[in-house]
């Protein structure tokens, strides 16, 4: 049980540094997001990556829309922090998350990440 405990928040820990390394610039999205764990039953896990993958999604709009990329930017951070403290994301967070991604966005690790981020991308234009 212990070692269970840890091993989430080791990997709430790496979580938290990849999508800081995002969004100082260090690394990509897609290079953040293949190196996600793969811990599928972490919610709080879920959620970061799906937020995520909103910023790739929505790089357009992030450009047209002032304040529309700080304000997510700013989102995202916070979720860093709330993990990297091994915190519960927020009940808010997580219903809205799971109202729009029923489904295991993070799917089999098995795909590339170009084949979930396609899928992604298409399930958005719907």
């Amino acid at each position: 049980m212990e070692s269970e405990k840890l091993k989430i928040y080791q990997n709430r820990l790496l979580v938290a540094d990849l999508i800081k390394e995002v969004l100082i610039g260090k690394i990509s999205v897609s290079m953040a997001l293949s190196s996600f764990p793969k811990e599928k039953n972490d919610i709080n896990i879920k959620c970061a990556f799906d937020a995520l993958m909103h910023r790739e999604a929505d790089e357009e709009y992030r450009k047209k829309v002032a304040d529309y990329a700080q304000v997510q930017d700013d989102f995202l951070l916070d979720l860093a922090n709330i993990l990297k403290e091994n915190e519960k994301l927020p009940q808010n967070i997580i219903e809205q998350y799971q109202k729009y991604h029923a489904q295991n966005l993070m799917g089999e690790w098995d795909k590339p990440l170009k084949s979930i981020l396609k899928n992604f991308k298409r399930m958005i234009n719907f």
